[in-house]
């Protein structure tokens, strides 16, 4: 009889006899010595009305995901260094915030180098006038999506360099539409919708795909098409206006600002 089979022998054995065999021991994850997050908006923006700090224009809310990160229990110490606005570029002024000793990042980049701003800001008008945002913004946002990974590699080899001992969890873009009905962008036309849905898929994919190539992890909330501004309010963690959620125009609610720090915490 190979070694192997004993094990498995034994579990049948004992649960003959009517005795369950022990549960596994649970894992109970390493306490986080010094977390630090690093994007855009799709981080720093919570609640409309939440309290905001650092830099007036970074609107780094209260209540964003990284906020709901470093109040978790897991997490001892750390710095939220998101700012909107931020583009690739943008991160050697974020990593200040990094040290030898940190050993979690959060990275929320990309979306404004692709123009994800522009994108947002044309569907935003298809609400009141006709516009035709994928001819406008086709070529430009998939050149751009094309030297996308090239500015990623830049971000991860400066935190890699300041902060060599930390884990890195790439965070995706929620998308802000689905496919099928969606009263709020009636005036939309489908095709539009999903060419937007499209780009959000591929930045995504770019940003795994960068993740992957680094040895970081890459974490977007399960069934997040479901929860896009075409759901009803209660359920969206994206946001068109705002209006009925507490939300920045264009951005994640704070019930997706949530479902962010549970995706994060989720993979710790």
């Amino acid at each position: 009889m190979t070694r192997r089979l004993l094990p498995v022998l034994a579990v049948a054995l004992l649960t003959a006899c009517g005795t369950e065999p022990p549960a596994p021991e649970p894992v109970t994850p390493e306490p986080v010595a010094h977390y630090v997050a690093l994007g855009d908006s799709y981080a720093a923006m919570g609640s409309l009305s939440a309290p905001t700090s650092g830099p007036a224009d970074c609107f780094r809310s209260a209540d964003n995901y990284p906020a709901l990160v470093l109040a978790d229990p897991l997490i001892l110490a750390g710095e939220d260094a998101s700012c909107s606005g931020a583009v690739t570029a943008d991160i050697p002024t974020q990593v200040a915030a990094l040290t030898p000793d940190t050993d979690l990042v959060t990275l929320s980049i990309g979306g404004n180098d692709i123009r994800f701003g522009d994108i947002a800001g044309c569907f935003h008008r298809a609400l009141t006038e006709p516009v035709d945002c994928p001819a406008l913004l086709d070529a430009p946002v998939h050149h751009l999506l094309s030297t996308l990974p090239a500015e990623l590699d830049g971000v991860y080899d400066t935190i890699g360099a300041l902060s060599p001992g930390a884990r890195i969890i790439a965070t995706g873009y929620l998308p802000l539409l689905a496919d099928g009905e969606c009263p709020e962008l009636a005036a939309v036309p489908e095709e539009h919708r999903a060419w937007a849905l499209d780009v959000t898929a591929e930045i995504n994919a770019v940003v795994r795909e960068t993740a992957e190539r680094h040895g970081a992890g890459f974490v977007l909330p399960a069934d997040a098409e479901s929860h896009s501004v075409c759901a009803e309010p209660a359920q969206r963690w994206t946001d068109v206006t705002g209006e009925l959620t507490d939300a920045y125009p264009m951005h994640p609610t704070p019930a997706g600002q949530r479902a962010m720090a549970e995706a994060v915490l989720a993979v710790l």
